[in-house]
């Protein structure tokens, strides 16, 4: 498949090199006298299999596989793939472009959130990546990975204290970082740092559902639904023959995607496709013998329940947006339905009832809650709080203004409460922009903390993999990576997918 796929991308003609990269390529064959068409097809296809590599996230020593170049020969015996150690000085040198890029653009930016996800592709490794995050002049959040480093077994506090310091001393930003926001990072919930710690909402929910299935009971239904999907996946007869019957009986043909992680959202999808297919599954397994694939009635009755409870994560989840990073001032009015949606859930679901337990000590009183700060300056969800998070959150907005004796908002109590008494925003809209714009303008120094405070991202992945099975892909595609080189290409992938057509 990736032979295809590169071959593919490498004929492509959707490319076309920018002004930069035509003059870089002049001057090369300029100087290479009568190979110079050579050099010229050389130094595309250089760039193609490195963009590959890089979209691919695959080794640099898959383009040196013996099957990979007579692949390659038998589909286009006149192509030239370049060496090892030529596709890694062109990674090198673009890598050093770019970061050079992403340095002037931060070199202007006050104030910046950081993200941090540990991760573990071998057991004796484990590795840290940081990203971060700001609101650029249009009101617009941009996110840009800065760097992976090696942790070397020591996933201590001080240890990940010192690697996030020393990335911000790298890049010139340890005086403009407010806040860090971590994925597998507990152990810096209780650290003393000069910035404010925050939980990655996803990783959250994640141990949550967890937590749930350390319960036998469930854990072996989960397997079995797994066996049986799995059974059907690798035996096209049985497929078949459950499309037969889907037929007969006018039922409709639904798709069976088979997952075997551990991620909650991809399991709920799994079982509800499990569930709707029941019938069908159970003719087909009894036909052919599979008895021990055939859900009971008690089996039925705990995939059920638990469907019950996963569902309403799904539907407070789903108001987050489909890609990129989401403010952490939403997770208040979603933590909000989620809660009130297991409440009516749990009285007839005993599952459902333990989520909710869980639930509740994990994110803690909502009604009173630390993120009533953020969620009070977004204009879309500032009057779904209660009291008691309204005057939390009041409270503590007039303590940081008035920290400043140069804010004039630190002088005028009232701006909080013209602010409330604003129309609210529509909730697809960007509270960014507003603030940069009609904030600003209606209530001065007041916009400065709320860009700072809504800038601060509730998950410390993208949202596209926080809780779909293609976190799994993109988890498991970086374990393969060569130490030397994961930097630099997690740094391309993550911030540079277009950097193809714009160096």
């Amino acid at each position: 498949m990736f032979l295809v796929r590169f071959l593919r991308f490498i004929q492509s003609t959707c490319w076309e090199p920018t002004a930069n990269h035509r003059a870089q390529t002049a001057r090369h064959v300029s100087q290479s006298g009568p190979r110079s068409e050579g050099t010229l097809e050389m130094l595309t296809t250089k760039r193609r299999v490195l963009m590959m590599i890089v979209s691919t996230l695959q080794p640099l020593e898959t383009t040196a596989d013996p099957n990979f170049l007579k692949g390659v020969k038998l589909l286009n015996s006149a192509l030239q793939i370049p060496a090892i150690p030529v596709i890694r000085s062109q990674l090198l040198s673009i890598y050093n472009e770019k970061e050079q890029e992403l340095r002037s653009t931060l070199a202007s930016v006050d104030d910046i959130v950081l993200t941090c996800e540990l991760w573990s592709p071998r057991k004796q490794n484990s590795y840290l990546t940081v990203g971060c995050h700001f609101v650029d002049i249009h009101g617009g959040l941009k996110s840009y990975m800065l760097q992976t480093t090696c942790l070397f077994e020591d996933e201590s506090a001080d240890n990940i204290k010192t690697q996030l310091l020393a990335i911000m001393e790298a890049w010139n930003m340890k005086e403009k970082v407010h806040s860090v926001v971590g994925a597998g990072t507990p152990q810096l919930k209780n650290a003393e740092t000069k910035w404010m710690y925050m939980p990655c909402f996803a990783n959250t929910l994640h141990e949550v559902f967890e937590d749930l299935m350390n319960n036998n009971e469930l854990l072996n239904v989960l397997k079995k639904c797994q066996n049986i999907v799995g059974f059907f996946k690798n035996d096209s007869e049985a497929e078949r023959e459950l499309r037969e019957i889907q037929h007969r009986m006018n039922m409709e043909q639904g798709e069976l995607t088979l997952y075997t992680g551990d991620r909650w959202l991809p399991s709920l999808h799994m079982l509800q496709q499990l569930i709707q297919q029941n019938k069908a599954l159970m003719m087909v397994c009894a036909q052919r013998g599979k008895t021990d694939l055939i859900l009971n009635e008690n089996d039925k009755e705990k995939v059920m329940n638990l469907i019950s409870a996963l569902e309403p994560l799904s539907k407070a989840t789903s108001m987050m947006k489909k890609e990129g990073f989401e403010t952490i001032s939403a997770m208040l009015p979603l933590l909000k339905q989620l809660m009130k949606n297991l409440e009516g859930e749990r009285r007839k679901n005993k599952v459902a009832q333990t989520l909710f337990n869980k639930c509740k000590k994990k994110f803690g009183d909502i009604d009173n809650h630390p993120l009533a700060l953020n969620t009070f300056l977004d204009p879309r969800f500032k009057n779904e709080l209660g009291d008691e998070n309204k005057k939390r959150a009041m409270d503590k907005i007039q303590k940081e203004l008035s920290a400043d004796p140069a804010s004039p908002t630190a002088t005028e109590p009232k701006v909080l409460h013209r602010y409330m008494a604003y129309p609210p925003n529509a909730k697809n809209s960007n509270p960014l922009a507003w603030w940069r714009l009609t904030g600003r303008k209606n209530f001065g120094e007041l916009s400065k903390l709320a860009l700072k405070k809504l800038a601060v991202v509730s998950t410390a992945v993208p949202l596209e993999r926080a809780f779909s099975s293609a976190g799994d892909w993109f988890c498991n595609r970086r374990s393969f990576i060569e130490p030397e080189n994961l930097n630099m290409i997690l740094f391309l992938k993550t911030n540079c997918d277009n950097w193809t057509s714009s160096a």
